[in-house]
């Protein structure tokens, strides 16, 4: 019982330390979005081709070739197997793929996203924290102005 309880209370403190790296590392990205950019009417998320964006709700972050037709095909409203993701971005096995949207994670959050992977296949979703991110904005930008 004190060895489960010992591992949990690890778990617990390695989860914070993730979650405030990622929190630090998303307030750092936040200075390289585009604000006024945003996707269609009635979409989640869409990709800017031509200038290698990635546009979400709070606004649009540049990625490359791979990783862009990869978020191409979860930016379609439905989920989507692994093989048809690594297809789509010519990775070379489901690892490589992993690793690189694990090192996007903190610019997706930063544009109100996330990677859903469920057994079915993999989406993109919105970002359950968006709202904290966007208030962390304004707020920011009402002390400068005030500066």
């Amino acid at each position: 019982m004190v060895i489960g309880a010992k591992r949990a209370y690890e778990r617990d403190l390695a989860k914070a330390a993730d979650a405030a790296r990622l929190a630090a590392e998303v307030n750092r990205i936040c200075s390289e979005i585009r604000l006024g950019v945003k996707p269609p009417a009635g979409r989640l998320a869409a990709v800017n081709m031509a200038d290698m964006l990635l546009l979400g709700p709070l606004g649009a972050v540049g990625c490359g070739g791979a990783l862009l037709r990869t978020l191409h095909v979860l930016a379609a409203r439905r989920r989507h197997p692994v093989p048809c993701l690594m297809a789509a971005g010519r990775w070379q096995d489901e690892a490589a793929l992993r690793a690189a949207l694990e090192a996007f994670r903190p610019r997706l959050m930063a544009i109100g996203l996330r990677i859903c992977r469920r057994k079915a296949g993999w989406r993109l979703a919105k970002n359950r924290e968006s709202k904290k991110i966007s208030e962390t904005r304004k707020n920011a930008n009402r002390q400068s102005a005030l500066a």
